[in-house]
């Protein structure tokens, strides 16, 4: 048992040294969003809103954007002008008037008030049972978007249903990796204690043989 307690609290010293960086440089996540990721939404103006475990940088050009797309498929149309209507502390929203039915992605990007900029993209399904009409906006004076769609991460039909809300990030990819190691650590230390028992085995079996071979004489 003492090499399993040695494998064990090698790997979680190791785990707990790689997180350390981690803990100490993590910035600003996205908390919540609505319409909220698969949600199904009826046609109209609507206002994306997007919330932030941390305030949100509130100058610069293009610091913030939220560009949406959709329906998924060849037109793509942008649906936003490529200027955040409003950021409040760690709230930004854009408004936008969607009439076409089918599937809408949301990418956007957002600079925390230290400076550290992160994005992402989710999707939501509208409906139109109500006969809505609109019209594909025009982009802003200081649009963040280019005519042609977003600037963000480019939506195709494939792309668009590939998006998810939460991506995996490199520290989930540092901390699903370290989870594998504590995993192979601990099943290694258990086969090698098996070993170590057969060995035991072995010896006592050898052992008994020659204490018997002895009393035989």
């Amino acid at each position: 048992m003492k090499l399993l307690h040695k494998l064990l609290a090698s790997a979680l010293l190791a785990a707990s040294v790689a997180l350390a960086p981690i803990a100490a440089t993590a910035h600003s996540e996205l908390e919540s969003s609505n319409p909220s990721a698969g949600e199904a939404v009826e046609a109209g103006r609507l206002t994306i809103s997007l919330m932030f475990g941390e305030d949100l940088m509130t100058s610069g050009d293009n610091a913030n954007v939220i560009s949406v797309q959709g329906p998924a498929g060849a037109d793509n149309a942008q649906w936003a002008d490529g200027c955040i209507d409003s950021v409040r502390g760690n709230l930004m929203s854009e408004a936008v008037s969607l009439s076409a039915p089918g599937e809408y992605v949301v990418n956007w990007r957002a600079v925390s008030a230290d400076g550290h900029p992160i994005e992402g993209s989710y999707e939501f399904t509208l409906t139109n049972t109500s006969g809505f009409e609109s019209n594909t906006p025009g982009l802003c004076a200081d649009s963040a978007l280019s005519e042609n769609g977003s600037q963000l991460l480019p939506v195709t039909e494939e792309g668009a249903k590939a998006q998810t809300l939460f991506a995996i990030t490199p520290e989930e990819g540092l901390i699903g990796g370290l989870v594998v190691i504590v995993f192979i650590s601990v099943i290694g230390a258990f086969m090698l204690r098996a070993q170590e028992r057969k060995r035991e085995a072995a010896e006592l079996a050898a052992k008994l043989a020659r204490d018997k071979a002895s009393g035989n004489n």
